[in-house]
């Protein structure tokens, strides 16, 4: 079994470069999660050209800030930043060390500025759909850490437990260990399940910000409950075996539990009115110069359709001048042979 999970990292080598498993799965959850934010985002009326700019503005700024929180609680042990090599180990991910909480942070900046520099759709309008996606994204990420074998949990003693989907061979340790990635992708898979069942069948769209609240409360749910079998030395409070993070993610499913009832009940609003007035206003601006476009094709349309159905007639006619002026011709002649 050991040998049958052992996968070289290294998926081929292009033009004398490695390309690792690790990338390509990343790379393909961002493609199919965006495709999917794509079919999210037209059953909300948003356009594809904006669409395309948030893409250019989320997913550089999720990459880069999914780094920087991996890397920067590790200064001084892992990388260092006085050498130009460090400086290079500290930026390559073809090794692993993304942080999704960072990813998350960087990505609703990316939405921010996005939404700020358009002020045509509502952030969290747009923020809803962005989540959603995230979470397919989220699902097939996690097999680059299978790749990478990271992301493991404790040791499993058990030997009949010792085989995917509930344990992993990891070779570092020589041990097998629960698979936390493939547990964190099957939890994430059920949590959008119930999102998009909640966007797709309600024939009135939730209020905006539900999606928002839901993905922070399941992902509190999910990786506080993945704490119990996480591996390594965690943070407690004080002597307990209680783990600060596992509190941390809990309080936050506890608080959008709180914020998703206030929200529906109408008693908070995740919008200001300034800022929606605004994207409504532009937003009908927009729609006007696209309608009035249309008015102008369409008047020329049937210009050139007039012009056409003249230029027709002309010819009907030049063709009946010249049939009656044939058939004169044609009498004349006779009345001439008959004279």
């Amino acid at each position: 079994m050991q040998n049958l999970l052992a996968i070289d990292r290294v998926a081929f080598t292009l033009f004398g470069n490695e390309i690792y498993w690790y990338g390509i799965v990343i790379t393909l959850g961002i493609i199919l999660a965006f495709c999917l934010y794509l079919l999210l985002a037209y059953k909300r009326q948003i356009d594809f050209d904006f669409s395309l700019e948030l893409f250019i503005w989320v997913v550089p700024m999720a990459v880069i800030f999914c780094r920087v929180f991996y890397v920067v609680p590790r200064l001084g042990e892992e990388y260092s930043l006085s050498s130009w090599q460090g400086f290079v180990d500290a930026i390559n991910i073809s090794n692993g060390g993304l942080t999704i909480i960072g990813g998350i942070f960087g990505g609703a900046l990316g939405v921010f500025f996005c939404c700020l520099r358009n002020r045509k759709y509502s952030l969290m309008r747009v923020a809803d759909c962005v989540v959603i996606a995230v979470l397919l994204g989220q699902i097939i990420g996690r097999w680059g850490n299978f790749f990478n074998q990271e992301l493991y949990g404790i040791e499993v003693t058990n030997e009949s437990l010792q085989r995917l989907p509930f344990a992993v061979f990891i070779d570092a340790t020589g041990k097998w260990h629960y698979a936390s990635f493939f547990f964190e992708g099957t939890l994430n898979a059920v949590g959008l399940a119930i999102a998009l069942v909640m966007y797709f069948v309600p024939k009135k769209p939730l209020k905006n910000g539900t999606f928002s609240i839901f993905y922070l409360g399941w992902y509190g749910l999910v990786r506080g409950s993945l704490e119990f079998i996480k591996d390594g030395d965690p943070v407690t409070f004080g002597n307990s075996d209680v783990k600060v993070v596992q509190v941390i993610c809990y309080i936050v499913f506890i608080v959008c539990i709180v914020l998703q009832v206030l929200l529906q009940f109408g008693k908070i609003s995740f919008e200001t009115k300034w800022f929606k007035n605004l994207c409504d206003k532009r937003l009908e601006a927009s729609s006007q110069k696209a309608r009035n476009m249309s008015l102008v094709k369409s008047a020329t349309t049937t210009d050139s359709e007039e012009q056409s159905a003249e230029n027709t007639d002309v010819s009907q006619l030049t063709v009946l001048e010249e049939i009656k002026y044939t058939k004169n011709s044609s009498e004349n002649k006779e009345d001439g042979l008959q004279q």
